[in-house]
């Protein structure tokens, strides 16, 4: 079994206070993910959001001059950095052989443009790797999406699921209903409720997760990341056909 898993920032940080990890969120996750990783030996990609992190410097750089210079870029790094290397530290507390593979490290300009080889080589070695949503400078600031990230490694390795993480129970209708399933091309009205997310929010994480050629591919309240790596129904299912 191999499964991808996007832990969503809105999931892991406290978006309505700078740099402020939700380690309640962050630690049953790790034990979540812990439990199906042992019980299927399974490989496992996972991949951070940035939340109160790495959002939040985008968004107060953007604010102050409007472009993302040298220097802003590190300032992003370091950020995504810090929140990174607590995710790292919950999964190595719960028993998870977690890497580590900072994404300006291996990627150049967007998420197509990287060199996957030390995370595949990684998974084929039994650790579990981690990226996440990142900063890079090619000419100019841009920013590399967790979740195309996710799509990305998820075809690379032809896993089994793709797991959209998220503080909800999955994509929300604007009466604040939970959605179970969405086709391509298919009309929705949904709650965009991210107080800050410079990658586009729900709507932009939804037509990403389209191209994902995995059968399972969901949405889910992170308190239901086992049952849907499980492939029970829970969240909203993206139906990619």
């Amino acid at each position: 079994m191999s499964a991808v898993i996007k832990l969503g920032g809105s999931l892991i940080t406290d978006k309505s206070s700078p740099r402020t990890v939700k380690w309640d969120s962050l630690n049953d996750s790790a034990l979540q993910i812990y439990k199906y990783y042992k019980e299927n030996n399974a490989k496992i990609a996972i991949i951070h959001g940035g939340g109160s992190f790495g959002h939040y410097e985008v968004e107060k750089i953007r604010k102050s001059k409007n472009v993302i210079d040298p220097f802003s870029t590190s300032l992003i790094q370091e950020s995504m950095l810090t929140l990174a290397l607590a995710v790292l530290k919950a999964l190595i507390d719960v028993g998870i052989p977690a890497s580590l593979h900072p994404t300006h490290t291996i990627c150049k300009s967007n998420a197509n443009d990287c060199n996957y080889f030390s995370i595949i080589n990684d998974l084929n070695n039994g650790l579990v790797p981690i990226t996440y949503g990142d900063a890079v400078f090619d000419g100019e600031g841009k920013i590399i999406s967790g979740d195309d990230l996710s799509v990305q490694i998820s075809n690379l390795i032809n896993s089994d699921c793709l797991i959209f993480a998220t503080d909800v129970d999955g994509v929300l209708d604007e009466k604040g209903n939970l959605i179970r399933e969405i086709k391509r091309n298919h009309y929705i009205n949904v709650i965009n409720r991210d107080v800050f997310d410079v990658t586009g929010g729900i709507v932009n994480k939804i037509n990403k997760a389209f191209n994902s050629k995995s059968n399972n591919i969901r949405i889910v309240s992170g308190k239901k990341i086992y049952n849907a790596l499980n492939g029970e129904d829970v969240g909203t299912k993206i139906i990619n056909l």
